[in-house]
Protein backbone atom coordinates (compact mmCIF):
# COMPACT_ATOMS: atom_id res chain seq x y z
CA UNK A 1 0.00 0.00 0.00
CA UNK A 2 0.78 4.08 -0.80
CA UNK A 3 2.77 3.43 -3.65
CA UNK A 4 0.40 4.65 -6.74
CA UNK A 5 -0.53 2.23 -9.53
CA UNK A 6 1.19 5.35 -11.57
CA UNK A 7 4.25 5.09 -10.36
CA UNK A 8 4.37 1.67 -11.42
CA UNK A 9 4.09 2.85 -14.91
CA UNK A 10 7.19 4.43 -14.40
CA UNK A 11 9.73 1.99 -12.93
CA UNK A 12 11.38 -0.76 -14.61
CA UNK A 13 14.00 -3.49 -13.19
CA UNK A 14 17.04 -4.43 -14.93
CA UNK A 15 18.94 -8.45 -14.40
CA UNK A 16 21.89 -8.35 -11.57
CA UNK A 17 25.06 -8.14 -12.81
CA UNK A 18 23.60 -7.66 -16.36
CA UNK A 19 25.27 -3.79 -17.41
CA UNK A 20 24.22 -4.56 -21.48
CA UNK A 21 20.67 -4.89 -19.76
CA UNK A 22 20.54 -1.71 -17.90
CA UNK A 23 22.16 0.52 -20.80
CA UNK A 24 19.19 -1.01 -22.82
CA UNK A 25 16.99 0.64 -21.14
CA UNK A 26 18.90 3.88 -20.21
CA UNK A 27 19.12 4.08 -24.28
CA UNK A 28 15.72 3.35 -24.87
CA UNK A 29 14.22 5.60 -22.00
CA UNK A 30 16.65 8.22 -23.27
CA UNK A 31 14.40 8.71 -26.35
CA UNK A 32 11.53 9.25 -23.84
CA UNK A 33 13.26 11.98 -21.39
CA UNK A 34 15.48 9.85 -19.93
CA UNK A 35 16.01 8.59 -17.03
CA UNK A 36 15.48 10.03 -13.61
CA UNK A 37 17.68 7.68 -11.50
CA UNK A 38 18.62 4.13 -11.00
CA UNK A 39 18.85 2.12 -7.31
CA UNK A 40 20.44 -0.63 -6.45
CA UNK A 41 21.67 -2.67 -3.67
CA UNK A 42 25.40 -2.38 -3.72
CA UNK A 43 26.06 -6.16 -2.53
CA UNK A 44 22.50 -7.18 -4.58
CA UNK A 45 18.97 -7.67 -4.32
CA UNK A 46 18.10 -8.50 -0.99
CA UNK A 47 20.89 -7.94 1.14
CA UNK A 48 23.61 -9.62 -1.25
CA UNK A 49 21.23 -12.92 -1.85
CA UNK A 50 22.17 -12.69 -5.98
CA UNK A 51 26.00 -11.50 -5.48
CA UNK A 52 27.04 -8.71 -7.79
CA UNK A 53 30.37 -8.89 -9.25
CA UNK A 54 32.82 -6.24 -8.12
CA UNK A 55 32.83 -4.23 -11.01
CA UNK A 56 29.60 -4.23 -11.43
CA UNK A 57 28.46 -0.82 -9.14
CA UNK A 58 31.49 1.03 -10.99
CA UNK A 59 29.51 -0.15 -14.45
CA UNK A 60 26.60 1.21 -13.30
CA UNK A 61 27.77 4.79 -12.00
CA UNK A 62 29.84 4.68 -14.83
CA UNK A 63 26.19 4.12 -17.23
CA UNK A 64 24.08 6.76 -14.92
CA UNK A 65 27.00 9.54 -15.73
CA UNK A 66 26.49 8.56 -19.36
CA UNK A 67 22.85 8.74 -19.67
CA UNK A 68 22.29 11.77 -16.97
CA UNK A 69 20.92 9.75 -14.31
CA UNK A 70 21.15 9.82 -10.75
CA UNK A 71 22.40 6.93 -9.05
CA UNK A 72 21.32 6.08 -5.74
CA UNK A 73 22.34 3.38 -3.33
CA UNK A 74 19.98 1.89 -0.80
CA UNK A 75 22.54 1.16 1.85
CA UNK A 76 19.98 0.02 4.47
CA UNK A 77 22.02 -2.99 5.07
CA UNK A 78 25.57 -2.29 4.27
CA UNK A 79 25.87 1.09 6.07
CA UNK A 80 28.30 0.38 8.78
CA UNK A 81 28.36 -3.35 7.88
CA UNK A 82 30.24 -3.45 5.17
CA UNK A 83 32.59 -0.25 6.13
CA UNK A 84 32.10 2.65 7.95
CA UNK A 85 31.97 4.19 4.51
CA UNK A 86 29.53 1.72 3.45
CA UNK A 87 29.41 0.05 0.11
CA UNK A 88 30.18 3.03 -1.50
CA UNK A 89 33.46 3.14 0.06
CA UNK A 90 34.15 -0.38 -0.44
CA UNK A 91 33.32 -0.19 -3.77
CA UNK A 92 35.14 2.60 -4.62
CA UNK A 93 31.70 4.36 -6.04
CA UNK A 94 30.17 7.55 -5.42
CA UNK A 95 26.61 7.44 -5.15
CA UNK A 96 24.33 10.85 -6.25
CA UNK A 97 22.19 10.02 -2.84
CA UNK A 98 22.20 6.78 -0.30
CA UNK A 99 19.28 5.84 1.43
CA UNK A 100 20.02 4.42 5.28
CA UNK A 101 18.17 2.56 8.07
CA UNK A 102 17.58 2.64 11.22
CA UNK A 103 20.90 2.69 12.38
CA UNK A 104 21.44 6.40 11.40
CA UNK A 105 19.61 7.01 14.71
CA UNK A 106 21.51 5.03 17.43
CA UNK A 107 18.39 2.83 18.54
CA UNK A 108 16.12 6.13 19.19
CA UNK A 109 12.95 6.74 16.83
CA UNK A 110 14.10 7.47 13.78
CA UNK A 111 13.02 5.40 10.17
CA UNK A 112 16.11 5.91 8.10
CA UNK A 113 18.06 8.95 6.80
CA UNK A 114 18.82 9.95 2.94
CA UNK A 115 22.25 12.03 2.65
CA UNK A 116 23.86 13.14 -0.71
CA UNK A 117 25.69 15.51 -2.67
CA UNK A 118 25.50 19.28 -2.19
CA UNK A 119 24.42 19.57 -5.57
CA UNK A 120 20.82 17.38 -4.52
CA UNK A 121 20.58 17.78 -1.34
CA UNK A 122 19.79 21.51 -1.27
CA UNK A 123 16.54 20.65 -3.05
CA UNK A 124 14.93 19.05 0.24
CA UNK A 125 13.26 21.16 1.90
CA UNK A 126 10.84 21.08 4.93
CA UNK A 127 8.65 23.39 6.40
CA UNK A 128 7.94 26.77 5.18
CA UNK A 129 10.44 28.52 3.54
CA UNK A 130 11.32 32.22 2.74
CA UNK A 131 13.20 34.18 0.67
CA UNK A 132 14.18 33.28 -2.73
CA UNK A 133 11.80 30.88 -4.89
CA UNK A 134 13.78 26.96 -5.34
CA UNK A 135 11.09 24.18 -6.58
CA UNK A 136 12.10 21.76 -3.75
CA UNK A 137 11.29 18.29 -3.23
CA UNK A 138 9.31 18.36 0.31
CA UNK A 139 10.85 15.89 3.25
CA UNK A 140 8.63 15.26 6.50
CA UNK A 141 8.01 13.53 9.18
CA UNK A 142 7.13 12.56 12.59
CA UNK A 143 10.54 12.27 13.75
CA UNK A 144 12.33 14.02 11.05
CA UNK A 145 15.60 15.80 12.26
CA UNK A 146 14.61 14.86 15.68
CA UNK A 147 18.18 16.34 17.68
CA UNK A 148 17.80 13.59 19.90
CA UNK A 149 17.91 10.84 17.49
CA UNK A 150 20.69 12.70 15.37
CA UNK A 151 22.55 13.29 18.35
CA UNK A 152 22.42 9.51 19.54
CA UNK A 153 23.03 8.23 15.53
CA UNK A 154 26.20 10.28 15.78
CA UNK A 155 27.46 8.66 19.11
CA UNK A 156 26.76 5.57 17.73
CA UNK A 157 28.56 5.29 14.73
CA UNK A 158 31.66 7.04 17.09
CA UNK A 159 31.73 4.44 19.24
CA UNK A 160 31.24 1.58 16.06
CA UNK A 161 34.27 3.02 14.91
CA UNK A 162 36.13 3.32 18.36
CA UNK A 163 35.61 -0.34 19.08
CA UNK A 164 36.38 -1.54 15.30
CA UNK A 165 32.79 -3.54 15.62
CA UNK A 166 32.42 -3.59 11.78
CA UNK A 167 35.52 -5.81 11.46
CA UNK A 168 34.62 -7.36 14.58
CA UNK A 169 31.25 -8.52 13.46
CA UNK A 170 32.97 -9.63 9.89
CA UNK A 171 35.76 -11.77 11.39
CA UNK A 172 32.90 -13.69 13.70
CA UNK A 173 30.69 -14.26 10.90
CA UNK A 174 34.03 -15.45 8.74
CA UNK A 175 34.71 -18.14 11.12
CA UNK A 176 30.47 -19.01 11.17
CA UNK A 177 30.07 -19.35 7.45
CA UNK A 178 33.39 -21.85 7.37
CA UNK A 179 31.62 -24.05 10.17
CA UNK A 180 28.64 -24.20 8.48
CA UNK A 181 30.20 -24.84 4.94
CA UNK A 182 31.88 -27.69 6.94
CA UNK A 183 28.78 -29.24 8.25
CA UNK A 184 26.80 -28.66 4.88
CA UNK A 185 29.89 -30.94 3.93
CA UNK A 186 29.71 -33.24 6.51
CA UNK A 187 26.16 -34.16 5.27
CA UNK A 188 26.34 -33.83 1.43
CA UNK A 189 23.86 -31.38 1.63
CA UNK A 190 22.80 -28.95 -1.28
CA UNK A 191 22.83 -25.96 0.34
CA UNK A 192 25.41 -22.84 -0.12
CA UNK A 193 26.69 -20.33 2.79
CA UNK A 194 28.19 -17.44 2.07
CA UNK A 195 28.96 -13.82 3.59
CA UNK A 196 29.44 -10.38 2.81
CA UNK A 197 31.28 -9.00 6.22
CA UNK A 198 29.05 -9.82 8.58
CA UNK A 199 25.58 -10.27 6.05
CA UNK A 200 25.47 -13.85 6.20
CA UNK A 201 23.90 -16.05 3.95
CA UNK A 202 22.31 -19.69 4.54
CA UNK A 203 20.67 -20.90 1.43
CA UNK A 204 18.74 -23.89 1.58
CA UNK A 205 15.85 -23.83 -0.85
CA UNK A 206 16.96 -21.27 -3.38
CA UNK A 207 13.68 -19.53 -3.52
CA UNK A 208 15.54 -15.54 -4.70
CA UNK A 209 16.99 -17.58 -7.72
CA UNK A 210 14.84 -17.51 -10.34
CA UNK A 211 13.97 -14.89 -13.26
CA UNK A 212 10.74 -14.25 -14.63
CA UNK A 213 10.75 -13.23 -18.43
CA UNK A 214 8.47 -11.33 -18.69
CA UNK A 215 8.62 -11.08 -23.25
CA UNK A 216 7.10 -14.99 -22.85
CA UNK A 217 4.42 -15.04 -19.92
CA UNK A 218 3.14 -18.00 -20.32
CA UNK A 219 5.72 -19.31 -18.41
CA UNK A 220 5.39 -17.15 -15.39
CA UNK A 221 2.70 -19.12 -13.64
CA UNK A 222 5.40 -22.19 -13.77
CA UNK A 223 7.91 -19.64 -11.82
CA UNK A 224 5.30 -18.58 -9.63
CA UNK A 225 4.29 -22.07 -8.80
CA UNK A 226 8.01 -23.16 -8.11
CA UNK A 227 8.67 -20.09 -6.36
CA UNK A 228 5.95 -20.66 -3.76
CA UNK A 229 6.93 -24.24 -3.11
CA UNK A 230 10.24 -23.68 -2.29
CA UNK A 231 9.12 -20.09 0.42
CA UNK A 232 6.76 -22.69 1.89
CA UNK A 233 10.18 -24.95 2.15
CA UNK A 234 12.10 -22.17 3.58
CA UNK A 235 9.36 -21.47 6.24
CA UNK A 236 10.03 -24.92 7.08
CA UNK A 237 13.89 -24.31 7.55
CA UNK A 238 12.87 -21.41 9.56
CA UNK A 239 10.92 -23.43 11.73
CA UNK A 240 13.72 -26.30 12.44
CA UNK A 241 16.10 -22.70 13.32
CA UNK A 242 13.84 -21.68 15.53
CA UNK A 243 13.40 -24.84 17.50
CA UNK A 244 17.04 -25.10 18.05
CA UNK A 245 17.01 -21.33 19.66
CA UNK A 246 18.02 -20.41 16.45
CA UNK A 247 16.48 -16.52 15.10
CA UNK A 248 16.94 -16.13 11.31
CA UNK A 249 15.66 -13.86 9.10
CA UNK A 250 12.85 -15.75 6.48
CA UNK A 251 15.06 -18.66 7.03
CA UNK A 252 17.93 -17.90 5.23
CA UNK A 253 19.39 -14.79 6.78
CA UNK A 254 21.61 -14.02 9.60
CA UNK A 255 23.57 -10.64 10.86
CA UNK A 256 26.44 -11.36 13.16
CA UNK A 257 27.44 -8.46 15.27
CA UNK A 258 30.64 -7.74 17.69
CA UNK A 259 28.43 -8.97 20.89
CA UNK A 260 29.10 -11.89 19.17
CA UNK A 261 32.64 -14.06 20.72
CA UNK A 262 34.68 -17.13 19.56
CA UNK A 263 33.71 -19.02 22.45
CA UNK A 264 29.59 -18.80 21.28
CA UNK A 265 30.65 -20.42 18.35
CA UNK A 266 30.88 -23.95 19.16
CA UNK A 267 27.23 -24.15 20.48
CA UNK A 268 25.53 -22.40 17.65
CA UNK A 269 27.34 -24.55 15.12
CA UNK A 270 26.06 -27.76 17.27
CA UNK A 271 22.66 -26.10 16.67
CA UNK A 272 22.84 -25.91 13.09
CA UNK A 273 24.58 -29.56 13.08
CA UNK A 274 21.39 -31.13 14.79
CA UNK A 275 19.51 -29.84 12.35
CA UNK A 276 21.24 -30.48 8.95
CA UNK A 277 21.31 -34.34 10.35
CA UNK A 278 17.63 -34.69 10.13
CA UNK A 279 17.74 -33.09 7.18
CA UNK A 280 16.43 -36.30 4.64
CA UNK A 281 17.76 -36.38 0.81
CA UNK A 282 15.08 -36.88 -1.65
CA UNK A 283 16.50 -38.45 -4.86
Amino acid sequence: GGVSRYLFKHTQEFFPNDLSDLEKKLRRNRLRGGTAAVFIEPVGPESGTRPLDKDFNRGVEELCRKYGALLVFDEVVTAFRIGMSGAQGYFGVSPDLTIFGKVIAGGYPGAGGVGGKDEYMKYLGAGIAGGEKIKKAMVGGTMAANPLSCVAGYYTLCEIERTNAVQKAGQFADKLIAGLQDIIKKYDLPFVAFNQGSICHLETVGTMHFSINWTKPWQIPRVLSETSKRKSEMEHMGAAYMAEGVVTLAGSRLYTSAAYTDDMLPDILDRFDRIFKNVDRIE
